[in-house]
């Protein structure tokens, strides 16, 4: 996933992950550890999340967490912002020390706390830092297996009862279910990410495309556009075709034709609706998909009357 996630709302599910900026890290020891933690509880207490799991790494990190009001960008700014003044301040430095935005998943909540729950957890024991996530100290799994005393800021019960609602046989449990990724190598539950962001059922995907589809296009990035629902490429090829009233058969791979009709529906199919650049280039006859960027910056230096159509079209492929 290449740019962060920013649909909010009651109750969403995230797995959000920060990383240090140039992979650089953002702890350099168990002071740092701790305070990365501390950062995370106050954040945790201060926006009323329910945080069900989460791993502090050397330059990156791993939340699994609910927000019962959509305040996901208000408390993770709060957590990255506060600790890197901290960070910086520590260690006589300046500047950014994560890679831009967090970046996340919006989780189903029906079917997926345990695999996400496990992945997080073991994260140590992949990057080879211990043989036992148990054995790792900045991780919520120790509270979850009872090595440690139960942290009330962390929601374990959330995915505990999945599996038993004697708190004790729960815990036996989830530890035998963890062992198991490690011996199964169990990959990352985020390769179905269906493009890239969501985790869910068919039923959970199609809730948040409608909700994509309420955004207005300026709050959107590349990934997201991808997820909304969206008119096809031979669809926007016709529809521009006829409003400028020309004939797109003509539009062929080096044809000489350089007008405003061709290089708004490049335009529409790139940039208001996501397309790759590779399919607008063959939809529209481009022979390479840089012609696809040249015609998206024309259109977006274009007249005013120009504009007025392209804002007529978009509302009639919506």
């Amino acid at each position: 996933m290449v740019r962060p996630l920013r649909l909010e709302f009651p109750g969403a599910v995230y797995h959000v992950m920060s990383r240090g900026n140039e992979r650089q890290p953002i702890v350099r020891d168990a002071i740092d550890y701790q305070k990365r933690i501390d950062w995370l509880r106050r954040t945790v207490e201060m926006y009323g999340w329910q945080l069900f799991a989460f791993v502090i790494m050397r330059n990156h990190d791993h939340l699994f967490l609910k927000t019962p009001e959509p305040n996901l960008s208000q408390g993770m700014h709060l957590f990255n912002g506060s600790y890197t003044g901290y960070f910086n301040r520590r260690h006589r430095r300046c500047g950014h020390l994560f890679q831009g935005r967090y970046r996340g998943h919006i989780i189903d909540e029906e079917g997926y706390y345990l695999e996400v729950s496990r992945y997080i957890h073991l994260n140590p024991v992949r990057a080879r830092l211990v043989q036992r996530p148990e054995d790792y100290p900045y991780s919520s799994y120790r509270s979850y297996c009872g090595k440690e005393r139960q942290w009330p800021w962390v929601a374990s019960a959330s995915v505990l009862q999945e599996f038993d609602r004697d708190s004790a046989a729960a815990r036996r449990a989830y530890r035998r279910f963890v062992y198991a990724g490690i011996a199964e190598k169990k990959s990352s539950p985020f390769v179905e990410a269906e493009g890239g962001l969501i985790l869910g059922s068919s039923k959970f995907i199609d809730r948040i495309r409608k909700l994509l589809g309420k955004l207005p296009s300026n709050r959107e990035v590349p990934a997201l556009r991808q997820l909304r629902p969206r008119p096809s490429l031979p669809q926007i090829v016709k529809l521009v075709a006829d409003h400028f009233d020309c004939d797109s058969s003509a539009w062929r791979p080096g044809a000489r034709i350089n007008d405003s009709a061709r290089a708004a529906a490049a335009y529409l199919a790139r940039h208001t609706f996501g397309y790759p650049a590779t399919s607008v280039a063959q939809a529209v006859g481009y022979t390479h998909h840089s012609s696809v960027t040249r015609a998206v910056a024309r259109i977006e230096n274009a007249s005013a009357e120009v504009q007025k159509k392209l804002s007529k079209l978009e509302e009639m492929l919506r």
